[in-house]
């Protein structure tokens, strides 16, 4: 509203109060196409342009919004709606020498965490789990606590974190924050990394491997955060076989389509691991070590089928010999 008076050199309220409606409907159109012919854009223009439709409707000023608003300029699409790629995460990685650096990233991208739930967690709220996969308790001991998982190759990169941590000097207790700031000496007593030190992290990292511009230089097409989430959420709920209302789980979320089944499902962390299984090899960053990980998945099922064929043959074969007996 103050802008709206000082634009057209108005001396108070009142005065804006008292004006024809008419002459006031001319004046809203003016402001509009001269912020519009600047570039403004539209949340921009329609802030003071909403404020002055409550004044004129509290004043009883008749102007017709339904005219302005069609002068107000196109609605763009948000920034930040894509993903990171797995290109984009393995550029990344190749960014910093860091192994405290490599291991949030890695673990960020396999469990699709926030980055503000990061600060929260301690050594105990990661377990170790079977193929060198580890489960996460997310938001512990909260109303919107949940398990996610680290892929093999994420547990690692955690574990030479910190097995760093213990060359060092720290002498890691359960209670000790997950990922620790910067110290001089290991055996100081660790404090949490702040959340606002993990998104400029990121934003260094991304900058280093010239991912931090967008298509005109300005915008951003993928979230400094929320980039990592959305590839899981994508990687996951596309992955063949996934239940999509465990998949949710995983996520963090509810699910809205099917409100009552957030209540109802009670998945347990083994459950949940044999979704988050079918995933790994997309949610891998290192090609080789997703190639590595594709073989080893084909060779259990070879080992499976062969199992079962050599099943089938014994059970035939007892089937023969019963009959011989018969005769």
């Amino acid at each position: 509203m103050d802008k709206f008076l000082k634009y057209f050199k108005l001396r108070d309220y009142d005065s804006l109060a008292g004006m024809d409606s008419k002459m006031l409907q001319e004046m809203v159109e003016d402001y509009v196409m001269e912020k519009k012919s600047q570039g403004k854009a539209r949340s921009t223009i329609k802030t003071p342009v909403s404020a002055l439709e409550l004044f004129c409707d509290a004043n009883d000023l008749t102007i017709n919004w339904k005219k302005i608003n069609r002068l107000l300029p196109a609605q763009k699409k948000k920034s930040g709606s894509k993903a990171y790629t797995t290109q984009q995460i393995q550029k990344m990685l190749q960014a910093t020498t860091n192994i405290r650096n490599k291991a949030i990233i890695h673990f960020i991208a396999s469990s699709g965490v926030r980055i503000g739930a990061l600060p929260e967690l301690k050594l105990k709220h990661v377990r170790n789990m079977p193929q060198g996969c580890k489960v996460v308790t997310v938001y512990p001991d909260d109303v919107e606590e949940y398990y996610t998982f680290l892929t093999s190759e994420a547990s690692k990169a955690l574990d030479d974190y910190l097995e760093k941590r213990v060359h060092d000097g720290e002498h890691l207790d359960p209670e000790h924050p997950l990922f620790r700031q910067n110290y001089a000496i290991g055996i100081a007593k660790p404090k949490h990394l702040a959340k606002v030190s993990i998104q400029a992290i990121i934003d260094r990292i991304l900058r280093r491997a010239e991912l931090r511009f967008g298509r005109d230089g300005s915008r951003r097409d993928v979230q400094l955060d929320h980039g990592f989430r959305k590839r899981w959420n994508t990687i996951v709920k596309t992955t063949d076989g996934v239940k999509i209302i465990l998949a949710e789980k995983m996520f963090g979320h509810s699910t809205p389509t099917i409100p009552l089944d957030e209540t109802y499902v009670d998945a347990s962390i083994e459950k949940l691991f044999e979704e988050f299984k079918k995933a790994i090899p997309e949610l891998t960053i290192d090609d080789s070590q997703r190639l590595k990980f594709k073989n080893e998945q084909q060779s259990q099922k070879i080992t499976q089928l062969e199992e079962k064929i050599a099943r089938i043959e014994d059970l035939e074969r007892r089937m023969r010999v019963m009959e011989k007996s018969t005769q």
